[in-house]
């Protein structure tokens, strides 16, 4: 299981690339598996996509208007989540697990804080899902996110052995590199969703299937 973690700036410029149809038009049956209080709501399911995507993004963004500038410069925090190739096909109830470990594990939103970051997970593919934040929590401060990607990795070795999926190993290959910081920044200055790096990879895969 591989977390690929990014920041950005634009809440609602995500949620329209993840519940839009892809660049390949390879996003199907795009729809929540999970929210910071379960009651999140869903485009995906609902008649009217476009005034729901609005009331989506201000629900995610509420506490960052409310934090004015307090509000990090970078509030979005994406993390995709993506199993091996051969593993089994998860369910939405198990990828809804899977990001609460993972907002949990990253101090996103730790069990039991009623003062943690909003979130969502959006799946439109079998094999991955994306954990959307807004980095300001109900207190109105910041979360402490060092090392986020490192414990995103520990919990997801975890998470292979409690699902029984494939271990990955990051020294051995088997974990995918992730974009650097220039590439990251490229993306976000240009106004895309994903850096090219990304966009290869997931091109290499369409590909393959």
């Amino acid at each position: 299981m591989v977390p690929d973690i990014g920041r950005g700036t634009r809440t609602h410029g995500l949620l329209v690339y993840l519940y839009g149809p892809g660049r390949r038009e390879e996003h199907t049956d795009v729809h929540l598996v999970g929210s910071w209080d379960g009651f999140a709501p869903d485009p995906g399911r609902d008649t009217d996509p476009q005034v729901t995507l609005a009331r989506l993004t201000a629900a995610l963004d509420l506490r960052v208007e409310q934090a004015g500038d307090r509000t990090p410069a970078q509030h979005v925090w994406h993390c995709s989540v993506r199993t091996a190739p051969g593993d089994r096909q998860l369910s939405d109830e198990e990828w809804n697990a899977v990001a609460q470990y993972i907002v949990h594990a990253t101090s996103i939103a730790p069990d039991g804080d009623p003062d943690g970051c909003r979130w969502i997970a959006v799946r439109h593919a079998e094999d991955h899902i994306h954990i959307v934040a807004t980095l300001v929590r109900g207190d109105l401060r910041n979360p402490c996110l060092n090392y986020d990607f490192n414990k995103a990795q520990t919990v997801c070795r975890r998470i292979e052995e409690d699902m029984g999926l494939r271990r990955l190993n990051a020294g051995d290959g088997t974990a995918e590199k992730n974009p650097t910081s220039a590439e990251k920044f490229k993306a976000e200055r240009t106004g895309r969703p994903e850096t090219s790096r990304e966009t290869l990879r997931e091109a290499v895969r369409q590909a393959v299937a």
